[in-house]
């Protein structure tokens, strides 16, 4: 999801140093309760998935996979 956005976008969304959300994309360290929120911001449909894993599509909240795995073509 960091790299669909790209970590410069997001260090600017955060007001975060670019070099951390580029460190977070690769899992040099851990996420922060802050970035998830970014997160949020950037995709609320994953917003259930960010916080706690689960997805309810029918309510319009998924998971990057669940979107490829259903998207047409």
């Amino acid at each position: 999801m960091i790299k669909k956005v790209g970590p410069k976008k997001l260090s600017v969304l955060s007001e975060t140093d670019h070099s951390r959300w580029l460190n977070v994309s690769k899992g040099a360290v851990r996420v922060s309760s802050e970035e998830i929120d970014v997160l949020v911001k950037a995709f609320p449909q994953y917003a259930l998935w960010l916080a706690s894993g689960e997805i309810i599509p029918e309510k319009g909240q998924t998971s990057p996979e669940y979107d490829e795995a259903h998207s047409a073509g």
